[in-house]
């Protein structure tokens, strides 16, 4: 979002008496002092102290932030609910609720482990992952073509991000948080980890970051109109729309796809899983090389899928004369 996108954002949302000063990134300007945003501050502090505590004692609470959100937030328990049913038809309504129960803990173990992400030392991160497939990371890195570093939502997403810049540099896409101050903070946390940060609007920097001979993260997992630059691709037997920056990246910068997935593993550690270099890639079909991308998320959606956020209306926009799902 450019500055003066996320002042128009600011002014609709930001609560009365609050001034907005989009292009000041110190946390202790007055708006962010405003009684307002007391409770921001106070989550911002939990979040800090939970890195203080055990991996045992983060899952813990991050299990019972997940169970606070069930119960609550009955808006996100229902586009869950309708995810599964679209996605696994084959489970039965008591099996689909079970497995909501344990995407939601997931999502809050989800919020510890981004203030892990941005506050645990490299240290004791590195204590914390298991890296497979390093030999595809180094390849591509060798091989003097950008990288793009592609993955989806899942959980510990944030986590891998600050585990891979210790084993190396790499830039990200940023989309700033509707909140100032949670954006201020995510901003500066990554930052301080990642080599640069790029604006998810600004194709025009992700393409000079390639033709450098940069890794980019990128995660195309979302709803992306085709006003927008989406095609429609299956995911999981559902016509969901897509970006196509992922085939249009590579035919214009001629750069390496590198899949890779954060993992959760049940010992309470993680795992990163670099896969090959995508071959063959893109094609000249855009709309297949991005059904093809598609066909990678379902296969690692389907290996865990309590850690995946279901959480978000992946199916919103509809082909032309199919009625709404949500």
């Amino acid at each position: 979002m450019t500055q003066k996108g996320a002042a128009k954002r600011w002014k609709r949302k930001r609560p009365r008496g609050i001034r907005p000063t989009p292009t000041d990134d110190r946390l202790l300007r007055a708006r962010y002092l405003h009684p307002r945003l007391w409770g921001h501050w106070l989550l911002l502090g939990l979040l800090r102290l939970s890195v203080l505590l055990p991996q045992r004692g983060r899952e813990a609470v991050g299990a019972g932030i997940g169970a606070l959100f069930w119960q609550f937030a009955r808006e996100r328990r229902r586009i869950v609910l309708r995810n599964l049913e679209l996605c696994f038809p084959e489970l039965d309504e008591a099996q689909r609720r079970a497995l909501a129960r344990r995407n939601f803990r997931s999502m809050g173990t989800g919020l510890i482990e981004m203030a892990m992400a941005w506050w645990l030392s490299a240290e004791r991160l590195l204590e914390l992952f298991e890296v497979s497939g390093r030999e595809h990371l180094e390849a591509a890195r060798r091989s003097g073509r950008g990288v793009l570093l592609l993955t989806c939502h899942m959980a510990g997403l944030e986590l891998s991000g600050a585990m891979i810049c210790q084993l190396a540099p790499f830039k990200a896409l940023y989309r700033d948080d509707r909140n100032p101050l949670i954006a201020t903070v995510m901003r500066r946390a990554r930052r301080r980890r990642i080599e640069d940060v790029i604006a998810n609007h600004d194709m025009r920097g992700l393409m000079r970051a390639l033709n450098a001979g940069d890794l980019v993260w990128f995660a195309p997992d979302q709803d992306v109109k085709p006003r927008r630059g989406g095609v429609f691709a299956p995911f999981f037997g559902i016509q969901a729309a897509t970006t196509s920056a992922t085939a249009r990246l590579a035919q214009r910068t001629d750069c390496l796809v590198l899949p890779y997935i954060p993992q959760r593993l049940a010992d309470g550690r993680y795992r990163i899983v670099f896969e090959p270099p995508l071959e063959d890639f893109p094609g000249a079909d855009t709309q297949a090389a991005t059904a093809r991308i598609n066909a990678i998320v379902e296969r690692w959606v389907r290996e865990q899928p309590e850690h995946y956020f279901w959480a978000y209306k992946r199916f919103k926009t509809r082909p032309p004369g199919e009625p709404a799902v949500y």
